[in-house]
């Protein structure tokens, strides 16, 4: 892994590309939950059953990457650093606020895959569609423009090393 423990992060590469390459993968999601909600009131199966296989894993993945395991390493590492923690715990509320939301939209899409049993007009459909992948587009853009960069600079060797061991197996496996 990595050798001074004390050293801010040079590699190339660090478990938080990781949490990088996640935050693309949920930004695709948001991607194809537009494309969803812009060709209401089509609800072609195969597409929405990707974006609820996607939000079955992506996001619970990439929720776990950043609230269990990147954010409780960088707040200790920052701990004392009033602007700094209150913007980290922000970001976290919102992350575990989109959490809560996640059933919800597992929920809608479920019962978009059923257009029999759909109780929710298209224009509804399309509105909360929107309203989810709007706020996750928003965190991910938070995360990618000052979390991960404050991470890059603040970790130590150890921390990234700490963060692998919880990280890269689940990673490992094909986990998402």
């Amino acid at each position: 892994m990595l050798d001074d423990p004390t050293a801010p992060n040079t590699y190339e590469r660090t478990p938080l590309d990781y949490v990088a390459e996640h935050a693309d993968r949920v930004n695709q999601m948001c991607d194809l939950l537009e494309a969803l909600a812009d060709d209401l009131p089509r609800r072609p199966a195969p597409v929405w059953r990707e974006a609820k296989r996607m939000c079955n894993s992506v996001i619970p993945g990439h929720y776990q990457d950043v609230l269990t395991v990147l954010m409780p390493i960088l707040l200790r590492r920052i701990a004392g650093e009033l602007d700094c923690e209150d913007t980290l715990r922000r970001l976290q509320e919102d992350f575990e606020d989109e959490a809560c939301r996640l059933t919800e939209l597992n929920d809608l899409l479920e019962e978009a895959l059923t257009a029999d049993r759909c109780t929710i007009g298209p224009e509804a459909l399309g509105y909360a569609l929107r309203g989810f992948f709007n706020v996750l587009r928003r965190n991910t853009s938070w995360e990618t423009k000052v979390l991960l960069p404050l991470a890059t600079r603040r970790l130590t060797a150890d921390d990234l090393n700490e963060i692998a061991l919880n990280l890269l197996p689940r990673h490992a496996k094909g986990m998402t």
